[in-house]
């Protein structure tokens, strides 16, 4: 290859290149540009190594949501934002704080994540959640831009809820989820029931029914609870809570002396 063909590649990477993305080795050999050529590009202060197989432009700052989509696009993770932080992208939030602490992220594979991911300071701490919550890995997730044109996956509220349902165990938690349950009066009654036939943990589907009949959501009555698995026997939720009985799971006691 020419200098000049080197140079023309160049420019054609640098002005495609959206600003906060990180572009990692095997994407970038798959469109051409050899390892002596990122050498070069470093060399010239054009890109910037943060870590093993990871670039970013030279005067840029790779973001989160830049590094999440180089997950999933560039690298083929089955990865997606979901829980607490998806709710938050799609401004669903029990808290006024506009700035995010945590990513929370799911997959449902052990594949271990990239060195340059794992170690890099991406301004928010990241939570890695292994789960195989739902049969249906891509139920409920949609792409979104979510910064400037990064484009990352995200699960949708009604899939996020119930993720963030899952991590129940203690009744601040609890609570954390209940207030924040009350507002969510637009759930699509026929994708929250795909997802609670889908899903395989009794206790959530149980919880998420429980919340969404005690605060009155408006989906809730479309819902053919006869259709959802619900398992047998009693859930022990919050420890020395009150049983409901129509669920069979244990909650705060005040919650079931409301209802």
């Amino acid at each position: 290859m020419t200098a000049a063909q080197r140079n023309i590649k160049l420019k054609k990477l640098l002005s495609e290149w959206t600003d906060g993305v990180v572009y990692t080795s095997p994407w970038l050999t798959d469109e051409g540009y050899t390892p002596d050529m990122l050498y070069g590009y470093k060399k010239s202060n054009w890109v910037k190594s943060i870590g093993r197989g990871a670039y970013v432009k030279a005067q840029d700052e790779p973001v989160w949501e830049g590094a999440v989509h180089a997950l999933q696009e560039q690298l083929n993770y089955s990865i997606h934002v979901g829980g607490e932080t998806a709710l938050e992208l799609q401004g669903i939030r029990h808290n006024v704080s506009p700035h995010l602490n945590q990513c929370h992220l799911y997959t449902p594979s052990k594949r271990k994540l990239p060195a340059w991911f794992a170690s890099y300071d991406w301004g928010v701490e990241i939570k890695l959640h292994i789960s195989t919550l739902f049969d249906g890995k891509n139920l409920g997730i949609k792409s979104i831009d979510s910064k400037n044109g990064i484009f990352i996956f995200v699960a949708e509220p009604e899939r996020a809820i119930l993720e963030l349902l899952s991590h129940v165990n203690s009744k601040p938690r609890f609570l954390k989820v209940w207030h924040l349950i009350e507002g969510m009066m637009t759930l699509r009654p026929s994708l929250v029931q795909d997802l609670l036939k889908d899903c395989k943990s009794v206790k959530v589907k149980r919880l998420f029914l429980f919340m969404a009949e005690a605060h009155e959501l408006p989906w809730y009555e479309k819902l053919k609870i006869s259709e959802i698995d619900l398992g047998s026997g009693k859930r022990t939720i919050v420890k020395n809570g009150k049983l409901n009985n129509k669920f069979k799971i244990t909650v705060p006691e005040e919650l079931v002396e409301e209802r």
